[in-house]
C-alpha cells in the first residue's frame, strides 16, 4: 500500500541527512503515517533491548556458575585465608548476577508498559502485555518469587543465601572386579535461604503461605533462575508473536517513504530523517529488519529449567575417548 500525497506542507518533510541536505515536502497524512510507523519500530526496539538485557544477565549468571567451578577445581589455593577469599569473591559474583537479572526485569516490566502507554499505535498491545504479566505471576511460582526476590534484594538483604561446591565420581566395575574411579566433576550450587526470606517485614502474604508449604529451607537457586528466565521468556515470546505483523507493516511504511524520496530525488536516497511538529527523527531504513531479527533470539531459554551445559567426556564408538571409552562399530 503506497502511501497517498494530499497538499504539501512546509511544516513536514523527509531530510537527507548526511548528504547533501535535500528536503522533501510532504503533506500531513504522510507524515502522520510514517510517524505512526517510526513509533512502532522503535518502540518495539526499545522493548527489545531490555528483554535482550534481562537475557544477557541470566547468561552471565550461568557462566559464572561454570567459572567458579572450573576456578575451583584448578586453582591451587594455599592456605585457608586463600579459600575464605575464593569463596568470599564467589558469594559476591553471585550477588551481584542476581541482582542484575533482578533488576533488568524490573526494567523490563516497567518500561516496556510506559513506553507502549506512549506508542499510540500499540495501545492494544499495552494491555496484552499487562495481561502476560498476569498470566506468568498466577502461572509461575519461580516468576512469584523473583518478582518478591527483587523488592526483598532492594529494601532488605542480599539475595544468596549461600552456595556449595559439590564432587561427584563415577565408577567401573572392570574385568577382575576391581572397582576403580572413572571420573570426577564438580559442581557449584547456590540457594535462597526461605526461612530468611520469609522474615521480610515486606513479604506478600500468599506467597508468605506458598514457601511455608513447600516445606524446605532452601531452594535451589539455579532451579529458580532457570525457571524464571524460561517464564519471562514465554511472557515476552508472546508479546513479540502480537507486535510482529505491526513491524512488518511500520517497515512497509518506511520503506515505501524512501521509494518517494528516491523518485523525488532522482536518485536513492539512503539516511532520511523525518521532520514535523518541531520535532526530527531519524528514519533507518533496516531498524524494521533488525528488530524483526532480534525477535528471533534466545529462543533456547523457554526450556532454561532443563538445559545445562556440562564438558564431560562421553564414550562414543565413533570416537576414541581414551581406553575407557567404547570399542569402534
Amino acid at each position: 500500500m503506497k502511501i497517498e500525497t494530499g497538499e504539501l506542507s512546509e511544516s513536514y518533510c523527509l531530510f537527507e541527512a548526511f548528504t547533501d541536505g535535500q528536503i522533501l515536502q510532504i503533506d500531513a497524512d504522510q507524515y502522520a503515517t510514517l510517524n505512526d510507523a517510526l513509533t512502532t519500530v522503535v518502540s518495539a526496539l526499545e522493548i527489545e533491548e531490555l528483554f535482550q538485557i534481562f537475557a544477557q544477565s541470566f547468561l552471565r549468571f550461568e557462566k559464572d556458575l561454570l567459572d567458579v567451578a572450573f576456578e575451583y577445581t584448578y586453582t591451587n589455593m594455599c592456605g585457608l585465608a586463600e579459600l575464605e577469599k575464593f569463596l568470599s569473591n564467589s558469594r559476591n559474583r553471585f550477588n551481584v548476577n542476581i541482582i542484575t537479572l533482578l533488576t533488568s526485569f524490573k526494567s523490563y516490566v516497567d518500561q516496556s508498559d510506559r513506553i507502549l502507554k506512549y506508542a499510540s499505535p500499540l495501545t492494544e498491545a499495552r494491555e496484552l502485555n499487562k495481561k502476560l504479566g498476569n498470566d506468568a505471576f498466577d502461572t509461575h511460582f519461580s516468576y512469584r518469587v523473583c518478582d518478591q526476590l527483587r523488592n526483598y534484594a532492594q529494601h532488605h538483604a542480599l539475595p544468596l543465601g549461600g552456595f556449595s561446591i559439590g564432587f561427584g565420581a563415577n565408577f567401573v566395575r572392570d574385568d577382575a572386579g576391581i572397582v576403580r574411579r572413572l571420573n570426577s566433576g564438580y559442581g557449584v550450587s547456590p540457594w535462597l535461604d526461605v526461612t530468611k526470606f520469609k522474615s521480610s517485614p515486606k513479604m506478600k502474604p500468599a506467597l508468605h503461605c506458598e514457601l511455608g508449604d513447600l516445606g524446605y529451607k532452601k531452594i535451589d537457586m539455579k532451579w529458580l533462575v532457570r525457571s524464571f528466565a524460561g517464564a519471562v521468556y514465554s511472557r515476552h515470546a508472546k508479546l513479540r508473536e502480537r507486535l510482529k505483523p505491526k513491524i512488518q507493516d511500520a517497515g512497509i511504511k518506511i520503506a515505501e517513504g524512501y521509494e518517494l524520496a528516491d523518485v523525488a530525488k532522482g536518485s536513492e536516497a539512503k539516511f532520511l530523517e523525518l521532520h514535523g511538529g518541531g520535532k526530527e527523527r531519524s528514519m533507518r531504513k533496516d531498524l524494521a529488519a533488525k528488530v524483526l531479527s532480534d525477535f528471533e533470539t534466545y529462543a533456547s531459554l523457554k526450556n532454561a529449567d532443563q538445559i545445562y551445559v556440562t564438558s564431560q567426556i562421553k564414550p562414543d564408538a565413533a570416537s576414541y575417548s581414551g581406553p575407557d571409552g567404547l570399542q569402534p562399530q
